[in-house]
């Protein structure tokens, strides 16, 4: 059976099972199943100030590729260097989401042998990001204190314990 028609065929069976999706633009209503929580992405007036910025600066429209590459810029670095200095920290780094930040440190700081407990209830990207790791993880019940309990007494190595302020997928 060629590509086609398996696929033809497999589109016919989601929209049987009521399993079929389609991408829509809704205008006019209440958004309660976005990130945008602060309403920063529909704001005009940030809009209109990061323009005016933007073209202050004459920086690039978007980032041209990996900051380790050909992305990066001395506005960004001016930016986490400010972020520092508000949150006190010694440095800072910026993402361009918070999946990617998840994904990251998740992946790339615990090391074998060390454990990443997790909420059973956390989004994806923090499941992703432990599996990429070579540590040893295990979920916990949803805001559960005795069953983190009794897995970090099985965690072995540097312990990581990952939760969300709020649990968007649930």
């Amino acid at each position: 059976m060629n590509l086609d028609n398996w696929l033809n065929i497999k589109l016919s069976e989601r929209k049987a099972q009521n399993l079929f999706r389609t991408l829509k633009s809704p205008s006019g209503l209440l958004d309660f199943c976005s990130n945008d929580y602060l309403g920063l992405a529909r704001s005009k007036e940030l809009t209109n100030l990061i323009n005016d910025k933007l073209e202050k600066l004459n920086l690039p429209n978007g980032a041209t590729g990996s900051r380790l590459l050909s992305g990066n810029s001395v506005y960004t670095e001016e930016v986490e260097q400010k972020l520092s200095s508000i949150f006190k920290s010694e440095s800072s780094l910026i993402f361009n989401s918070g999946y990617t930040a998840n994904l990251a440190v998740l992946s790339s700081i615990p090391q074998k042998g060390d454990t990443i407990l997790y909420d059973e209830l956390a989004h994806a990207c923090i499941k992703d990001g432990a599996r990429l790791s070579l540590s040893n993880r295990y979920s916990f019940k949803h805001n559960n204190l005795e069953d983190l309990e009794q897995k970090l007494k099985k965690a072995t190595g540097k312990k990581f314990i990952a939760v969300e302020s709020v649990y968007s997928m649930d």
